[in-house]
């Protein structure tokens, strides 16, 4: 049986010696950071076919590095000289203030319901701007919020690219909701863990939206080798 969607991506087992778990603060001609050179260079030969944009980063489930890989394709892009915009819209977990050392402040939450301007939740760090989560009461309002379209739209219009960090596609119906407001959706896998089916309902949740799978925590020596194509763990 085989995964219905392009594998755009891999990545391999950070070493502890990057911080906080980012790659592209290790030496660049490491082999995590190169992965998310590739990543990018194939989104944007993507974008040459279809509107690009507006990527929704998400998962089946948590754990499988879906933030991560978010925060490191914004970090790459921006290094490479674009004007990227980085927006946490899983709101019931936000990470991102924290692996960033972010002081607090307003965030999409307020944005969202009307309570700040986007200008002023906005934390500029270089060419990558960073929309935290904020302040979260209530998570389902803020993701149904009438004016999150437009703080999209907004955002869109602003930036050479928009990465939003989405919650788990098959936990909560806000990642397919955020799937369909972006250009596009890339679905992290945790390598030889996650279950091909659950892999599959995944994709059939995002739908049209799914344009690739990013495979996380690929052993290293099989990524020098080529062979990290996805392996079913279920299978006999």
């Amino acid at each position: 049986m085989s995964v219905p969607a392009e594998t755009l991506g891999v990545s391999p087992a950070v070493q502890p010696a990057s911080v906080g778990g980012l790659a592209t603060l290790a030496p660049r001609d490491s082999a995590a950071a190169e992965q998310y050179r590739v990543l990018q260079q194939r989104l944007e030969r993507l974008a040459a076919r279809r509107p690009m944009r507006v990527i929704a980063v998400t998962s089946s489930t948590r754990g499988e590095g879906r933030s991560t890989t978010a925060l490191n394709l914004a970090l790459t892009a921006a290094e490479d000289g674009r004007e990227v915009a980085l927006v946490e819209c899983d709101v019931r977990k936000p990470c991102l203030a924290q692996r960033l050392d972010l002081a607090p402040r307003a965030g999409l939450a307020e944005v969202a319901l009307g309570n700040a301007e986007l200008s002023q939740a906005l934390c500029r760090l270089g060419r990558l701007s960073v929309l935290c989560a904020g302040d979260v009461k209530d998570p389902a309002a803020v993701l149904r919020s009438p004016r999150l379209p437009g703080v999209i739209d907004e955002l869109r219009a602003g930036f050479g690219l928009v990465v939003l960090d989405a919650p788990p596609a098959l936990a909560f119906a806000d990642a397919e909701r955020l799937a369909s407001a972006a250009d596009g959706a890339l679905l992290v896998v945790r390598a030889q863990q996650t279950p091909r089916e659950v892999v599959r309902l995944a994709l059939e949740t995002l739908g049209d939206s799914a344009v690739g799978i990013v495979l996380n925590q690929v052993d290293a020596g099989t990524l020098v080798h080529g062979k990290y194509l996805y392996a079913d763990p279920t299978a006999a």
